[in-house]
Formats: structure tokens, sequence, C-alpha cells
């Protein structure tokens, strides 16, 4: 009786690892489609979210817009950021074990209080250590309406002295790349959450296709493309950059 079992031959071969490979870059493609409708639907979300409760916040302040920042002393010491309070112990604890309460925040009571977590930054490689355990908010809030890194009651913008509402950027998709921070260094720089647009800094987050989401001072909504001599080119493929050169007020003010 002849031995049924035989050796494959080396085309069968090519043919089963052609096939697999073919697979699995459909399995990839399918999987990275996945993961780029969500993060769309996210930061969607989101800025759905902080639009409508930045509308409530400015009609009961009379149109003038919450501070980035406000450090407060007393009993429970700490700092009021625009997304949520930050107690002065959790500021001492090393990033990614900070926490804040969003619900403490300036716009606490008109935004719901859960963040989900944008999946966009395990598209560029994982995300240098987040700031907080609550995960990624993905959003930065323009400092310029404000009052700046230090939110200085006299330098609050009021949405009626803006030039063109419809132009002005609240939020958008936000990141940054460090390079300063361990594990982070120059030769490996790591992508990381941002919270903040100024006229400085290459902090707005290009992740949908090379766009970044916003929503404007009028309530609208839409993508904005970036100005490409700003990329940062020490993580180009992480899509950060501005949406005009330095010292640019172009959608920010």
């Amino acid at each position: 009786m002849k031995n049924s079992s035989r050796a494959f031959t080396l085309i069968e071969v090519t043919i089963v690892a052609t096939i697999m490979l073919v697979l699995a870059a459909c399995l990839t493609g399918a999987g990275w489609k996945v993961y780029e409708t969500s993060s769309l639907a996210v930061s969607a979300n989101t800025l759905r979210q902080l639009a409508s409760g930045a509308s409530q916040y400015l009609g009961d302040h009379n149109q003038t817009f919450w501070p980035y920042r406000a450090d407060v002393q007393g009993d429970n010491p700490g700092r009021f950021w625009w997304f949520g309070f930050e107690t002065l112990a959790s500021q001492r604890r090393p990033e990614g074990q900070r926490q804040f309460d969003p619900a403490l925040g300036p716009l606490g009571g008109y935004v719901a209080a859960a963040w989900r977590p944008d999946p966009s930054f395990a598209l560029n490689g994982r995300a240098f250590k987040p700031k907080y355990q609550s995960g990624y908010l993905g959003i930065g809030y323009n400092i310029l309406l404000g009052g700046g890194w230090t939110g200085d009651p006299e330098k609050l913008k009021n949405y009626w002295k803006l030039s063109d509402p419809s132009q002005i950027v609240v939020f958008a998709t936000s990141a940054q790349v460090n390079t300063f921070q361990s594990p982070a260094s120059s030769r490996n720089p790591l992508l990381e959450e941002f919270y903040s647009l100024d006229l400085q800094y290459r902090t707005v987050h290009f992740r949908h296709h090379g766009q970044a989401m916003v929503a404007f001072a009028n309530g609208s909504a839409g993508f904005l493309p970036m100005d490409e001599s700003t990329r940062d080119n020490r993580m180009p493929k992480a899509n950060v950059g501005r949406f005009a050169p330095i010292n640019d007020k172009k959608y920010l003010e």
C-alpha cells in the first residue's frame, strides 16, 4: 500500500503563501478602515457636544468665552483647565497617572462628562504616555479666545467682537510631537495628546485623511487642511501641524 501523504511542491507552497498574503492585506485594510471610521465618529461626536455646550455657556455668560485655565487656592487647591478640574495632588503625579474631573470645569454643566478615547492615536503607533488616566480627549481649545495660557480674565474674547465667527476655530482635533520627555527623545519622537491651539506651537492634529476636524465660533463644523509649511517633520506621518505659519492668526483670531 502506497503512502498517501506527500510533500508540497514549491509551486503549491508559493500559491498558498500568496493567498495568505492577499487575505492578510484585505483584513488589514478592513481593520484600518474600521479604525478610521471609528476615529471620525468619535471626533465628530466630541466636537458636537463641545460646540453645543459652548453655545449654551456663551448664552449664560454675556457671550464671553471661558478661560483656558485658572489656578485656585484654599481647601481644595488645584487648577481649572478648560476641560475639567485637576487637584494640586494630581498635578504632582507623573503624566499618565493624573486625573481630572470634567464635571467641575467651566463647561462641566454644559457638556457630558464622559469622554470616549479617540482611537486615532493607535493609527500612528502607540501614543506617547497620556497625560491623564481617563484616556485621550484629542481636542484642543483656541487659547486666543480663552485668555492665553494663564486664562487672563482681561483677555477673554467676546463673541460679538470677533471679526468673523464663521472663520474662527474654537475647537479642533489636537496632538503634539514630543521629543523632550523620556521615553521620547529626538531619535524617538512620540505622539502625545494636547489640549490647546495657539500662535506658536504645532498642535493641530490633521488626523482625518490629512484634515483637521474643527468647530467654528458660529456653531458650524467642518474640516480644514494643514499649511504644509508647518508640518512637524519630526514625525511627518502623524499629520501634526498648523492651519497657518507661526504667528499667523488665520482661523484663530
